[in-house]
């Protein structure tokens, strides 16, 4: 039976999604309260948690961000007012599965939690084409040739790029390349995890070990024993576990936290970072032994910017799939809209393209993306060779106006409704309105 955690400070509200799904033969807990919902996840161990956004003691981003950092695999469904929808966006920007805003339609509910219920995990063993969803640009090509250089040799590898570069995509793509693909594969972001939890989170921990540990926990390296543990922005790892991270890898053995014997491993490292590690060793904050270690091979990943050309490719990938999540049939770009994709600098790379086409699939009404379906944060920032462009510069000025008329259409001319649709302020949104010569 699924468990589904309910986290409202309304208790009818509670109560009344509990019975509908009662109904519907899953387990529910019910809490009001984000310290509650972040104890029962320990507790209570929930596949899907239904979240409201205002709670006395913290707000949904905060709960949202600790549940990935504890379980990236629970799904999240936001509970939010109209008035609210654009948080509900940047909150499935964050991992959140999908919203729903009150007042409720029960058949969407129990028709989404059953959809999100039913998608199965993630297969590492799906194997992934980058032609259709990633390009077939030169700089492209050239990481390619390194991954099948590197995928069936038991190494370890080091990716290097910019956020949102792919990085666990293309880790995913070793790993399928290589004698291990039919074993897990565990994905570990470094930089999501608390100081005082990378111990238990990495190793694993028994019970008693600490307050709170009320039963055995298998650690990441556990979990991903015969196949490849993938260790994003792994120059987060504090200075005093490094010693034993360096001694796992070693010794292809661990102990979990409080046990006193030791436990064989076998697991395929591949490490990654955004930042310039080797300054993170010249000045002492991460071990020279360990950073030789991860460096068996390395692979540079260029950003969005160094891969123009594969800019509609990866555009029209995410629209198909996004598309088919939210049940809208959204089939393509106008050449204008795309226009603007291809001219923007993306400073957020691949990640960022997703988000913005994730956005434009809420905001569109018919089944085309037009320019005013493009949230662009950045829309000043254009490419250098594009920076003289007359064209380049009406484009995103016209997408800035375009979201703006957008918005006002959305909330019926209230511009107070418009301002927070945009998530900027009241003063901000009439100085755009005066800009624009809106009225």
């Amino acid at each position: 039976m699924n468990r589904i955690l309910i986290v409202d400070d309304d208790v009818i509200i509670r109560i009344a999604l509990s019975k509908l799904l009662k109904k519907d033969g899953y387990n529910t807990k019910l809490v009001g309260t984000g310290k509650l919902a972040i104890s029962a996840l320990e507790s209570f161990r929930p596949q899907l948690v239904l979240l409201d956004f205002e709670l006395p003691d913290m707000n949904g981003f905060e709960i949202l961000k600790r549940i990935k950092q504890i379980d990236k695999s629970i799904i999240v469904i936001m509970i939010t007012s109209f008035a609210d929808v654009r948080k509900a966006v940047e909150a499935m920007k964050m991992g959140a599965y999908n919203f729903f805003s009150k007042p409720f339609d029960k058949t969407e509910i129990l028709s989404v939690v059953k959809k999100a219920l039913s998608i199965p995990k993630k297969s590492e063993s799906l194997p992934i084409n980058i032609s259709e969803m990633m390009g077939t640009s030169k700089p492209l090509q050239g990481v390619l040739k390194d991954i099948e250089r590197v995928s069936d040799k038991d190494i370890t590898v080091f990716l290097e790029g910019e956020t949102g570069t792919g990085k666990e995509l293309f880790a995913r793509m070793i790993h399928q390349k290589s004698p291990r693909k039919d074993k897990p594969f565990i994905a570990v972001d470094c930089g999501a995890i608390p100081e005082s939890l990378f111990e238990s989170e990495l190793f694993g921990h028994k019970k008693g070990a600490f307050t709170g540990a009320t039963e055995d926990k298998k650690g990441k390296f556990e979990l991903a024993d015969g196949g490849t543990l993938f260790l994003d922005e792994i120059n987060s790892l504090p200075m005093n576990m490094q010693p034993k991270f360096l001694r796992a890898l070693q010794e292809n053995e661990i102990q979990r936290l409080g046990d006193e014997h030791s436990k064989k491993i076998n697991v395929r490292i591949i490490a990654a970072s955004n930042n310039n590690i080797n300054e993170d060793v010249r000045i002492g904050i991460f071990r020279e032994d360990l950073f030789y270690r991860i460096h068996e091979f390395k692979i540079d990943l260029p950003n969005l910017k160094q891969r123009k050309d594969d800019i509609p490719i990866i555009a029209k990938y995410f629209l198909k799939e996004i598309s088919a999540d939210y049940k809208k049939i959204v089939t393509h770009f106008s050449p204008v809209a795309m226009k603007t994709l291809s001219g923007y600098s993306w400073p957020g790379n691949i990640r960022e393209l997703k988000n913005v086409i994730k956005s434009a699939v809420l905001l569109c009404d018919e089944d085309k993306i037009e320019i005013e379906h493009l949230v662009l944060k950045n829309v000043r920032k254009l490419d250098e060779e594009n920076k003289d462009d007359d064209l380049s510069n009406v484009l995103y000025s016209f997408t800035e106006k375009e979201m703006i008329e957008k918005a006002l259409r959305k909330t019926k001319y209230n511009k107070t409704e418009a301002a927070k649709l945009l998530g900027i302020s009241r003063s901000k949104f009439y100085h755009l309105l005066e800009k624009f010569n809106i009225s």
